[in-house]
């Protein structure tokens, strides 16, 4: 059995193929030394040839490295072509050209059906045989290179849908997250994000205040989980184990624990570690727009406090407005009924009582349009009351 040359060495030393210098590598397996030499002949000058005697002398070879095409012959002892040609084709796919005695359409069929690539009788003709070898050598290395570019498409396809389906998954997030009022509900948006990328996780948001929400693929936290989540910030901005990541921020952190394998999955497992940093960043930003969110709701209860009280305020001091209205003018017409009756004991004339009446009613006049000058009180009143009313109503408007 011949063996693969190593070829020769360039001008950097580095080894080349001598099968890539010429038009390929042959492996002749045929029982007889004489037709070996014969059929070695031909091709060794176009060819990197070798050879082997037996089927199971060329499956062994073929297990090592696979040559570019390999010349069969039929009738071998053990291990015939037919057989040969079946196993090999278990895990190659390389032109294989029968070479045989044999002239019946049976046996022809036979070579086909095991898996030929082509057929040439014997005696060969040393023309044919290597044009066919060269043609055959053509069109496999085509073929495989047209599958290699059609591989590499389908993973390039495969890529952006992937680039696309996440960016949408990052684009949902934001439209979800920008109106949490709570950060439960950002800490479920992000929980939801992570799992439409396929992962499981823990999540923890860090509130102003140092209290912490936290959820799981499975709801509340365990303790121990808990502690994980509040510990990790220790960890650095990314960090792998395995397949679990950390990724942490000021105020978000998150633990993956199915992260793919990056030596299997190298640009799977980079866009999805860029994805997860792009949410942890994200619910970052959006954490401080539930701050301000909270904040403007707590502002709002207290105006919704302050107008409830300014209401009641308002409303005693209408009310006292009216009492003092009505008490004045009894105190008025007492201190008039008080002033008719000494009239007796002071022996006052009709003239004089006309004059003090005129003189009291005069001054009575001027006291109720003094008390009248401020306007229309209650119509301003009403208008006040009114205005406190719309604004209590609507506690429930979105002020951002």
């Amino acid at each position: 059995m011949h063996r693969y040359a190593p070829g020769r060495t360039d001008e950097q030393g580095q080894v080349v193929d001598q099968a890539e210098e010429l038009g390929g590598r042959v492996l002749i397996v045929d029982d007889e030394k004489v037709t070996r030499a014969f059929h070695r002949a031909i091709l060794a000058q176009q060819f990197d040839v070798l050879t082997a005697s037996s089927g199971s002398e060329a499956l062994e070879l073929c297990v090592g490295q696979t040559p570019d095409l390999i010349v069969l012959d039929v009738e071998m002892p053990g291990i015939d072509g037919y057989e040969t040609c079946r196993r090999l084709r278990t895990f190659t796919s390389v032109p294989i050209i029968f070479v045989t005695g044999h002239q019946s359409l049976e046996e022809h069929l036979k070579a086909f059906d095991a898996g030929g690539t082509d057929l040439i009788t014997k005696p060969v003709n040393a023309d044919i045989f290597q044009r066919k070898v060269a043609v055959a050598i053509r069109q496999y290395r085509a073929a495989a290179a047209l599958a290699d570019e059609k591989k590499a498409l389908e993973q390039m396809a495969m890529g952006f849908l992937s680039s696309a389906s996440q960016t949408g998954i990052l684009l949902d997030f934001m439209r979800k997250s920008i109106v949490s009022h709570d950060y439960r509900a950002l800490a479920g948006c992000l929980l939801t994000a992570i799992q439409e990328l396929g992962l499981k996780s823990c999540v923890l948001i860090r509130h102003p205040d140092g209290a912490t929400t936290a959820i799981t693929d499975h709801g509340e936290p365990t303790s121990l989980e808990q502690s994980i989540l509040e510990h990790v910030s220790e960890m650095g901005r990314l960090f792998q184990f395995k397949k679990r990541l950390v990724v942490n921020y000021d105020r978000v952190s998150l633990i993956v624990s199915n992260m793919p394998d990056e030596a299997e999955e190298p640009e799977r497992a980079g866009i999805l570690r860029d994805s997860l940093a792009i949410l942890a960043e994200s619910a970052e930003a959006l954490s401080v727009n539930v701050d301000i969110r909270q904040e403007g709701q707590k502002r709002a209860e207290q105006l919704q406090i302050a107008l409830s009280e300014a209401e009641v305020a308002l409303t005693d001091l209408g009310d006292q407005n009216k009492a003092t209205m009505r008490d004045t003018r009894l105190l008025l017409q007492e201190m008039v009924d008080s002033i008719e009756k000494t009239y007796g004991w002071l022996n006052t004339s009709q003239t004089q009582e006309a004059t003090i009446n005129a003189t009291m009613e005069q001054a009575i006049q001027r006291i109720l349009a003094r008390l009248a000058s401020g306007g229309d009180f209650d119509s301003q009143f009403a208008q006040v009351m009114q205005a406190l009313n719309a604004g209590r109503n609507h506690n429930a408007v979105e002020l951002f």
